[in-house]
């Protein structure tokens, strides 16, 4: 993508991710933050929520994020949703657009 992406690229993206995700051990839930709520700029990051299944491969994790990164052309911070304190997740929560 030569533009940063957009939440629908970011969206589409995860969507099409979905079963590499899974077979590392995660689920995509979806984009918090700045792009989320339609605030981010160019240089914005991509805040994507995850939830571990079984097996969390943590190699295949960083391979994902790199892909991801350089599919974006921003950088990717992914968010394990079950490892996040209740208030933190209520304030992030707000703003999630889900993978569906």
């Amino acid at each position: 993508m030569a533009e940063p992406a957009t939440l629908e690229d970011v969206l589409r993206v995860l969507r099409e991710k979905q079963s590499e995700a899974r077979a590392i051990g995660i689920e995509l839930v979806g984009v918090v933050g700045s792009l989320a709520r339609g605030e981010d700029r160019p240089d914005s990051d991509v805040d994507v929520v995850f939830e571990a299944l079984s097996g969390l491969d943590y190699w295949g994790l960083g391979g994902l994020i790199t892909d991801l990164m350089e599919t974006f052309g921003r950088r990717v911070d992914l968010v394990d949703r079950q490892m996040m304190r209740p208030e933190r997740w209520a304030y992030m929560a707000r703003d999630l657009v889900r993978v569906e």
